[in-house]
This record gives C-alpha cells, sequence and structure tokens, in this order.
C-alpha cells in the first residue's frame, strides 16, 4: 500500500492497518462483551453496516477484509412496498436496507427522533436478525455483538432475538439469546479501545 508505506517512513515507527470494524471487534474481545471468547462476530450499525471477525482470537482477515455490512437479505413483507435499500451498489443489501440512512429514508426523519415503539424497529430487526442467521451458519460465532448508533437503541435487542428465532427455526443450536446476540460492551469506545489495544501490542512485540 503506497499510504501504508507513506506513513512507516513519515513516522518512523511499527504501524497496525486494519479497519475500524476490526479494532471495534477487537476492543470487545478484550474490554467488552467478548471477554473470554474466542469466535464473536462484531456488526456495527449506524450510517452504515460493518463488521469484524474474530476467529480463534485474532482479528480475520484473508485476501482483503470481510464486507459483511453488503449481505444480500430477503425484503420483510411489512417493509415499504417496492423499497430496495440506499446503496449505491446493491439493491437489497443489509447496509442499504438497515443502516441509519435507510431508517430514514422510510420514514422520512433521523432514526434517533423515533419512538421507541415505532413499527419501522420490527422491520430494523428483522434484517439484523436476518443476517445474524447468515453469520451463525457462516461462522458459528460464539456471540453477536452489535455496536454503532442504530444498535444503542435498547428496544432492538428482545425483537432481534425473538426474529432470530423465527428465522432460524431451530435448525442450530446457539448459546441463549440474550446472551448470544447482545450490545457492545464498550458502547461507543469499542474502536478506540482496540485501536488503543492493537497499537500497544504493536509496540511491545
Amino acid at each position: 500500500m503506497i499510504f501504508l508505506g507513506a506513513l512507516k517512513t513519515a513516522l518512523d515507527c511499527p504501524i497496525y492497518w486494519t479497519t475500524d470494524v476490526n479494532v471495534a471487534a477487537y476492543g470487545e474481545l478484550h474490554r467488552g462483551a467478548a471477554q473470554g471468547l474466542h469466535n464473536v462476530v462484531y456488526l456495527t450499525v449506524g450510517t452504515g453496516i460493518g463488521g469484524g471477525i474474530i476467529h480463534d482470537g485474532k482479528v480475520y482477515t484473508a485476501y482483503s477484509h470481510p464486507e459483511v455490512g453488503h449481505i444480500a437479505v430477503r425484503p420483510s413483507a411489512d417493509d415499504v412496498p417496492g423499497f430496495k435499500g440506499v446503496c449505491p451498489y446493491h439493491d437489497y443489501c443489509l447496509e442499504g436496507m438497515a443502516a441509519g440512512p435507510a431508517i430514514e429514508a422510510r420514514v422520512g426523519v433521523p432514526a434517533a427522533t423515533l419512538s421507541k415503539t415505532d413499527a419501522v424497529w420490527d422491520i430494523e430487526a428483522y434484517y439484523l436478525a436476518q443476517a445474524a442467521v447468515d453469520y451463525t451458519l457462516s461462522f458459528a460465532p460464539e456471540r453477536i455483538i452489535f455496536g454503532g448508533g442504530v444498535s444503542n437503541q435498547a428496544q432492538l435487542y428482545p425483537l432481534i432475538q425473538a426474529s432470530f428465532a423465527v428465522q432460524m427455526n431451530g435448525y442450530v443450536e446457539t448459546p441463549p439469546l440474550n446472551e448470544y446476540l447482545v450490545h457492545a460492551g464498550l458502547g461507543d469506545d469499542a474502536g478506540i479501545t482496540g485501536a488503543l489495544l492493537l497499537a500497544q501490542r504493536v509496540a511491545t512485540h
């Protein structure tokens, strides 16, 4: 990477290069809701949707980093008719259907201004639960953690857990859903915490 090389030259110090969601996942692993676990999925739901995967205690990367926010989802029968999402790249992808801008596109106001009992939260929970089913079947994690501004809506979690149970339909066993599908333990500090921990690791090894 040209940018990474330039940074190393300019700063003359060890650098660890990764994504914002990977550092958040790492923060949750060591200081948040994933402590003591080895295989987790962290999903941030805000202005966009991205995810970090911890496999065997390490941040997972391969050819590139996973883009789990752009998986395809099936439309909810309760969604706005014809709504295909707001992603400029894919119709019916998770980010386009469930990120904050998608909620606003449906109802015309920012998600943060909505009542906690607004029906749009059931639609939101459906898409996040559907994604959680896909991640469960793909990665078999010990826990799925939701961070980001939209995920700070506490009323979402019982809805996500209930929708997950319906959509999974007993196909595979998971931990109890109130322990399996959870809010980030570090809240909005997951990213900065993980970044500092990774910097410490790089600096001392």
